[in-house]
């Protein structure tokens, strides 16, 4: 497939003049707040995909004078005293073949483009606002799906062509333009203006599209339907629901037709095991599960259009904008991993969103997957992303977006330091390395998996400052093993140094020697290196001899990798016990049977067993209970692997 390698969108909506914005292929993480652009941005790359579908008459409306269409996308400050063919105004796209695409009220020649039209039909976008669409029955007593797959669907979606009145129909949406404006008119011998006749070609290709139709939407519902509950469970939730078909039909009078709408009705069948039959989804289901359900029924239907074949020149774009909003923070989490897993592979992902944390989340989650322990050093890798901000900022009394490449805290505390750009700054240096540290010992913390205080409540990393971080390591987290002269070296800086920069202190020296050393502590906390075990799903075995004489062998998976860590330049790797999703079987069962224990650490269940057979059977002599080699993988103890 091809990609994008720059997007350019000068004079259109909130783009004035302006420079385009570079993705050379890769996939794009976009963060902006909310009016920095990001709207514009998505509305451009689906106004040049439409134009393939739309005719030259529609795009020249769009790029016309807003004085003279309503639809004029043009932006509200473009030089208009020359007229529309002067504006500037224009959306283009070059892939990384060298193709462009570039639509504008001159330039319409992408219109007639079949590639753009195989692009159109391969991408696909997914917002807030087409997701809320499937809570909007909750309001109107109704279960039907049939108008957010006519708004969101339907326009990107390709069924197998058909001859129509001379035209060759493949987009969905066309097709339903078509048939709704019946099969046309004729006059008989009275003069009189009515439908065609019943055996009139025209009548017969009207049947024809209806049949297509209904035997085409049939299809993709029965797809949906055999393969959404797979997906549900990606968010490990556990209801299963149907879609129900009600086919297209007409009552042909002498002087209109009489339609019966086709419908699309979704229906709750099963609830956390239990057979149900709720008529309206959206009041059982709560707004998580409903935006989680929608974005399934989404990637449903992509899974459908990439099984219609592959087009080398096509592009595959995923636009997925602030679609997380409903979402809480473990189902936020859940729908990263999907794209990161599933669908990365098979679009050119563009990612944006207005929530920071977010934002700093799916980096730390690419930086983990890229074995990426420091921030400044993200920028160095491909990792097959851009990572960019995007600003509204005003010249004047005129607002403009800015687009420019993520920099790291740490990256802006060595530009504040060293002075690049010509100006030295330690105030500033010292509050982005006070950030640089908090998000240092944030990576350490998620990348070894400890999200809870030792109480057992949740750390909300969103307010954990530096010295909630000092404390937990001080306090609560000994077995980190962090040396406790760099916490000590770390807890006076912040007192003489990091806390003062982030207020107002004119009296206040500072020395480039006291940064000097919070750059230490920076590179320390940031030196974490993991190594991976037992990679998730894989199977490890405990075999434990007992006095019986019998066979008595767990064998586990893991919903999550067993991981190792080493830090602060300790000399092996400790395995961070994490309570996780455990599926085992035991010998002992006859028959076998498979156990599901939910959040249980592997550490737990191994001396859980030694225990549970040492009172039942006894071990035998000279057996030494030892996780690290009571437990193996493909035939290794797992102190093997920390070598």
């Amino acid at each position: 497939m091809s990609k994008i390698k720059r997007i350019w969108l000068n004079n259109f909506k909130f783009f004035g003049s302006s420079s385009p914005i570079e993705l050379d292929g890769k996939h794009l993480l976009l963060y902006g707040e909310n009016g920095s652009g990001k709207s514009s941005l998505c509305y451009g790359l689906n106004t040049l995909l439409d134009a393939a579908v739309n005719s030259p008459e529609k795009v020249q409306e769009q790029f016309a004078l807003p004085s003279e269409s309503e639809d004029s996308l043009v932006n509200i400050h473009a030089k208009m005293d020359e007229g529309a063919e002067r504006t500037n105004a224009f959306v283009s796209v070059e892939d990384n073949n060298g193709k462009i695409y570039q639509i504008s009220y001159r330039n319409l020649d992408s219109c007639q483009d079949t590639d753009l039209l195989e692009s159109n039909l391969a991408s696909d976008l997914v917002n807030y606002q087409s997701l809320f669409r499937f809570q909007i029955p909750h309001s109107e007593q109704t279960s039907s799906l049939i108008d957010v797959f006519e708004y969101s669907v339907f326009p990107h979606l390709s069924f197998p062509a058909i001859h129509y009145h001379g035209k060759t129909l493949r987009n969905v949406k066309t097709m339903i333009k078509e048939y709704n404006e019946g099969p046309g008119y004729t006059t008989n011998a009275k003069g009189e203006h009515i439908i065609v006749y019943k055996n009139s070609q025209e009548y017969s290709d009207f049947l024809a599209l209806e049949a297509h139709l209904n035997a085409n939407i049939q299809q993709l519902v029965d797809f949906i339907n055999a393969n959404i509950y797979d997906k549900i469970q990606k968010f490990e939730y556990d209801f299963k629901v149907h879609l129900e078909y009600t086919s297209a039909s007409h009552a042909k009078k002498d002087k209109r037709i009489e339609r019966h709408r086709y419908n699309i009705e979704l229906k709750l069948t099963e609830f956390e095991g239990t057979a149900v039959n709720v008529k309206y989804p959206s009041k059982f289901l709560n707004e998580a599960r409903m935006t989680a359900l929608a974005f399934c029924i989404r990637w449903c239907v992509l899974d459908y259009r990439l099984g219609q074949g592959e087009v080398p020149n096509a592009l595959k774009i995923l636009l997925l904008d602030d679609v997380m909003v409903s979402l809480d923070r473990c189902n936020r989490t859940k729908l990263v991993r999907i794209i990161l897993d599933e669908l990365a592979n098979k679009f050119q992902i563009l990612f944006f969103t207005h929530d920071r944390s977010l934002y700093s989340y799916i980096i730390r989650e690419l930086m983990n997957r890229n074995g990426i322990s420091k921030e400044e050093d993200l920028m160095k890798t491909d990792i097959g992303w851009q990572l960019m901000e995007m600003f509204a900022c005003r010249e004047g009394k005129v607002s403009k977006p800015i687009v420019q490449p993520y920099a790291s805290a740490y990256t802006k505390a060595r530009k504040y330091y060293q002075g690049d750009g010509g100006n030295v700054d330690f105030v500033a240096c010292g509050n982005a390395l006070r950030q640089a540290i908090e998000g240092a010992f944030k990576m350490l913390y998620t990348r070894l998996g400890i999200t809870s205080n030792a109480d057992g409540s949740s750390i909300d990393f969103s307010k954990t400052m530096l010295g909630d971080y000092i404390h937990l390591s001080k306090t609560h987290f000994p077995d980190l093993n962090i040396p406790l002269d760099a916490i000590h070296a770390l807890d006076s800086i912040k007192n003489i140094l990091l806390n003062p920069s982030s207020h107002y202190n004119p009296e206040m020296d500072f020395y480039g020697q006291e940064l000097e050393i919070a750059f230490d502590v920076y590179h320390q906390l940031s030196e974490c290196d993991i190594r991976i075990v037992v990679p998730k799903d894989e199977e490890v075995i405990i075999n434990i001899p007992t006095q019986d004489g019998e066979q008595h062998i767990y064998k586990a998976t893991m919903n999550q990798d067993l991981a190792a860590y080493k830090i602060m330049g300790q000399s092996e790797y400790r395995i961070r016990w994490i309570p996780m999703k455990l599926t085992f079987t035991y010998s002992g069962d006859k028959p076998i049977v498979e156990h599901v224990a939910k959040k249980l650490r592997l550490d737990d269940f191994y001396l859980g067993d030694v225990e549970y057979l040492q009172k039942k059977y006894g071990i035998l002599d000279g057996y030494i209970k030892n996780i690290l080699t009571g437990i193996t993988y493909k035939g290794r103890m797992l102190r093997d692997y920390l070598r």
